[in-house]
């Protein structure tokens, strides 16, 4: 996970580049889909991993285990 420091833009982070997720999220969206709509946002699929962990990990999203879908808190 990157986080702002001297050598890291703000722009360049894991905590930053979250917002791209949260951002005109869509009620039944699967993972699939958010790396679709957010593709132009991550270097690879790698950050948007990290990205989806850290939110997983505080509670914003949930991951239905059959389906996909993702429930956004």
């Amino acid at each position: 996970m990157l986080v702002p420091s001297k050598f890291t833009k703000l722009e360049e982070s894991t905590i930053f580049k979250m917002l791209a997720i949260l951002s005109d999220k869509a009620p039944g969206e699967t993972v699939v889909d958010a790396l679709l709509r957010t593709k132009d946002d991550f270097l690879d699929a790698s950050e948007f991993i990290a990205a989806m962990d850290v939110l997983f990990f505080l509670g914003y999203l949930d991951i239905q285990d059959g389906s996909g879908v993702i429930e956004y808190a």
